[in-house]
């Protein structure tokens, strides 16, 4: 019911006054992925169906463990832990959880109509484009940071007490979670007696907090203070 109502909205609309609100990209999205998200778990039901109607027909012991099955049709008898990654039932759980979390969205259209939360919810809605500007700086620091810390320990792939900035992906997870407190200093820390790269690991951690946590973050607090203020 509520694709049929999004397509008629783009029929009646047209589709660039539909793209116009983010509401309607909203609603797009989050039907987008539920439809995406019971397609692949329908995919996983057919393909269980044939490894299912493949036993019924071919196997006649009761016991699977006592039989050689084909690869596509033993796969069906495997525990979770040993899943592909792609595997379509997984890919429809994580889809899921994104689409639900998305569902409850939409409970923000009632919300203008109340006096408290409303102007809290247009006040967010506002305070979004200066989010946007400190972004820029943001994204542009975190990059500078990242790039120079893997260039630095890429080096030391199993050398360290923990993965942190030997690959991209370690350090984009390490600085990304040391700006909520939750990377350990010991990331820095070398096995080798190179004191020359480990100092230097130590300053560039250190001058990055104090510029993303202390500088940055309270900037845009304070940059989101003064947007509510004017706009209250």
């Amino acid at each position: 019911g509520m694709i049929w109502s999004e397509c008629k909205e783009i029929w009646e609309e047209g589709p660039r006054e539909y793209v116009v609100h983010l509401w309607n990209l909203l609603d797009f999205g989050m039907l987008s992925i539920f439809v995406a998200s019971f397609t692949a778990r329908f995919m996983a039901f057919l393909k269980a169906t044939e490894a299912q109607q493949y036993v019924d027909q071919y196997i006649q012991d009761d016991d699977l463990n006592n039989v050689t099955l084909p690869p596509e049709v033993a796969y069906f008898t495997y525990a979770r832990n040993k899943w592909l990654p792609s595997d379509p039932q997984i890919i429809s759980e994580g889809l899921y959880a994104i689409a639900v979390v998305l569902s409850f969205s939409r409970i923000a259209y009632i919300l203008p109509a109340n006096e408290s939360f409303g102007p809290l919810q247009i006040s967010l809605g506002r305070t979004v484009k200066d989010i946007f500007k400190f972004m820029v700086i943001f994204i542009m620091v975190f990059l500078a940071f990242m790039i120079g810390m893997f260039n630095l320990y890429s080096y030391y792939l199993g050398a360290k007490y923990n993965p942190a900035f030997t690959t991209v992906e370690e350090s984009f997870k390490t600085l990304f979670w040391s700006i909520f407190g939750l990377s350990e200093v010991i990331s820095v820390v070398l096995k080798y007696d190179h004191k020359f790269i480990e100092n230097i690991g130590y300053v560039l951690y250190g001058v990055y907090n104090v510029t993303m946590v202390v500088v940055l973050l309270n900037m845009l607090i304070a940059m989101i203070n003064n947007s509510y203020q004017e706009i209250e």
